[in-house]
This record gives structure tokens, C-alpha cells and sequence, in this order.
């Protein structure tokens, strides 16, 4: 794999973990922007997709209506919950001086582009807006999930429960990422959740904790001088890196086993079973110490591909679910829509790849 970069990871300055970020009249564009980190609004694209390509795999119709809801949902809640954690995140990154472009925040409220306000201010907005969508779902159950998923994005890091600081962070993404973003999909499409999506999301939820693990392992030592107990910051680095591999076989056993039994189909596995050389490599990474000393440059291909994994194993789930449902004559305008999704992805995604080669090294 090659090293992935979207900017220089370490400015020629740095702050001081006491120095307080320098206050301004006005908002700098471009870093109001940077704190919403948007190259990560790519992935939920794909959770939502699967959800609904699940559904119409079971037989149900495509109701782009309620497609659109579900994935304007996702990409609201997760915006806010960047501009949330920014704020409540503020100390931490200060602290940390051993950032990449994928870990240690965007920067902008530590290089005081943006007013720490400014960030807390807009994740209320968003709040708000991601509020009065849940309001609007059709569904007891839906709105019951939806809001579920809101209040774990906003108490990730705000307080009083800063589940990130106690030990609950990487299981909070999973559960949101991998469960109620792409349930409340289902829900919103077919009025219930399908067990084949619960049975596709499970390896992809156990990858998606290992993923967090590996993001916070970067950030471990900033993260324990501010009191910031991550899983890492608990365990200690060489457990983490161990849990971090275990994970890795857990989630293709747990995804063999589930073909094995009937209850997935094998197309999908062999679509999801195609990333493991993937998840190799990043085990071949971090028992060759890639995280260990905290080089920006040696983790951050590393963090890019341990974050990319996941988005591949879903794109690979919905891929096997397309087919299958071709397969089984499902609905050939649905199929088209959802196969366009997922090609807009690729395409995203290789783009991606093309920057990020072009860039000095």
C-alpha cells in the first residue's frame, strides 16, 4: 500500500498543549469548512445503501423519498457530530503533535481559524435539523432509532456521558455506523429490518471497532495527558494492537460462519471475503510496530486503510446484495439506482486514490 496524505501532517509550528487557540472577529471560510471534515461523509453513503438494497433484495420497493430522508439524515448527524467533537475535542488535539490527515482532528479550532463558538454554535444547528428530520419519519420505530443515534453522535464527546473518554467511543461509531444509520434506512424503506442486514452489518460493526481502535491508537498519548480513556489509553498499546488483530479474524470467521449456517448469501461473502487481503496488510502494519512510535508518516497509511477497510467491506456487502437480488429477478429500476450508487462511490473513491498519489511524498 502506498503512503496516503492529504496535506503535510506536521506544520512547521506547533501549539503547546496550555496555549490557548488565538481568538478572531471573523470566521475563516476555509476552516469553517475543514472543521465539518467532509472527505468522511463518503462512507455513510454506503451503510444507507446497503440498508436499502437489503430491503429490496427481500422484495420491498424502492421509495427514493424516504432513501433521500434516510441518507441526508446520516450525512446531517455525522456533520454535526464533527462540529460537536471539535469543540469538546478542543484540549485533546491541542495536545496532540503527532497528528495525520485522518486522525487528531482538522485543526482548524487549534490553528485559530475558526472560534471554538463557532463550532459548538453550528453542531446546535445541526442538531436541531437532524431533530426536527426524526420528527418527521413515518415510524414510531424509526424516530425511536433515529433519535437513538443522535443522542449517542452528541454524547460521543459532549458531556456529561463523553462516551469516547470512558472507554465506550469505538463501540458508539460501530453502533451508529454500522447499526442505526443503515437500520433506520431499512426501517424508513420496508417499515422493519430485515435479518439479512443484521446478519450482513455484524462482521462489518467488529471491523469498524478495530478501524476506531487504530485511529485512537494514534492519538493515544495526547489523548491519556488529558484524561481522554480511549481503548487504547486503557489497555495499553501492545493489548490494543492484539484486540486490534484479533478483530480481524473474528470478522471473517463471524462471516464465514454465517454463510456455513444459510443465513448469508454466498455472493455476498464472497464480495465482503474479497477485502482480506486488506485487513492482512494492516495486521502485517501493526505487528511491524507502524503505530508504534507515532511517526505521522509510517500511520498514516495505516490509519487511511484501517478507515477505508470498512468503507470496502460495506461497498462489497451492498456489491454481493445487488447481485444476489439480480439473481432473484428483484426489481431492474431499483437495481439500476442502487448499482449507480455504488459506482458513484467507486468512482469517488478512485479519485481519492488519484489525489492523494499526486501528492509529494
Amino acid at each position: 500500500m502506498t503512503s496516503i496524505r492529504d496535506s503535510q501532517p506536521i506544520p512547521a509550528a506547533r501549539r503547546s498543549a496550555a496555549e490557548p487557540t488565538a481568538g478572531r472577529d471573523a470566521t475563516d471560510w476555509r476552516g469553517f469548512l475543514r472543521l465539518a471534515r467532509l472527505r468522511f461523509l463518503l462512507y455513510n453513503v454506503l451503510p444507507v445503501g446497503l440498508a436499502v438494497a437489503v430491503s429490496v433484495h427481500q422484495g420491498h420497493p424502492l421509495d427514493l423519498t424516504w432513501y433521500a430522508v434516510a441518507q441526508l439524515f446520516a450525512w446531517t448527524v455525522h456533520v454535526m457530530t464533527h462540529y460537536c467533537n471539535e469543540y469538546f475535542d478542543l484540549e485533546a488535539d491541542r495536545a496532540n503533535v503527532y497528528f495525520t490527515p485522518w486522525t487528531g482532528g482538522s485543526r482548524a479550532l487549534v490553528d485559530g481559524s475558526v472560534a471554538p463558538v463557532v463550532s459548538l454554535g453550528t453542531s446546535f444547528v445541526l442538531l436541531g435539523a437532524s431533530t426536527l428530520m426524526v420528527a418527521v419519519m413515518p415510524s414510531w420505530q424509526a424516530r425511536v432509532l433515529a433519535t437513538a443515534a443522535v443522542v449517542l453522535a452528541w454524547f460521543y464527546t459532549a458531556p456529561p456521558l463523553r462516551l469516547n473518554y470512558r472507554g465506550a467511543g469505538e463501540v458508539t461509531v460501530a453502533a451508529i455506523l454500522n447499526g442505526l444509520w443503515p437500520v433506520v434506512a431499512a426501517v424508513l424503506q420496508a417499515g422493519a429490518v430485515p435479518v439479512l442486514l443484521l446478519v450482513v452489518l455484524a462482521p462489518t460493526a467488529v471491523l469498524q471497532v478495530a478501524r476506531m481502535m487504530v485511529m485512537n491508537l494514534g492519538d493515544r498519548r495526547s489523548d491519556e495527558m488529558v484524561g481522554k480513556r480511549t481503548l487504547p489509553v486503557i489497555v495499553g498499546y501492545r493489548p490494543a494492537v492484539r484486540l486490534i488483530v484479533g478483530a480481524q479474524v473474528l470478522a471473517y470467521a463471524l462471516l464465514t460462519a454465517l454463510a456455513l449456517l444459510g443465513w448469508l448469501p454466498w455472493p455476498v461473502w464472497a464480495a465482503m471475503a474479497a477485502t482480506a487481503p486488506l485487513s492482512a496488510w494492516l495486521v502485517r502494519q501493526l505487528r511491524g510496530g507502524a503505530m508504534r512510535d507515532l511517526d505521522p508518516g509510517r500511520m498514516t497509511p495505516v490509519v487511511f486503510w484501517a478507515s477505508n477497510h470498512v468503507s470496502l467491506i460495506v461497498a462489497a456487502a451492498m456489491l454481493g446484495v445487488l447481485l444476489d437480488a439480480a439473481r432473484r429477478s428483484a426489481d431492474a429500476g431499483a437495481l439500476a439506482v442502487l448499482g449507480a450508487v455504488l459506482a458513484g462511490y467507486g468512482a469517488l473513491f478512485a479519485h481519492r486514490l488519484w489525489l492523494a498519489r499526486r501528492l509529494p511524498r
